[in-house]
């Protein structure tokens, strides 16, 4: 009986882990992308 809520719980934390993981490395490329887009702007 408890086996299928902790799977399900597990499935929905790593579920999580997998969107947050995603979403803060989107976050640091797009920082990245800002810098070097400043980057070659300041340079023309």
């Amino acid at each position: 009986m408890k086996n299928p809520v902790i799977s399900e719980q597990d499935r929905r934390r790593r579920r999580s882990m997998i969107v947050f993981q995603i979403v803060a490395y989107g976050f640091l490329l797009t920082m990245f992308l800002i810098q070097l887009h400043m980057a070659s702007v300041r340079n023309w």
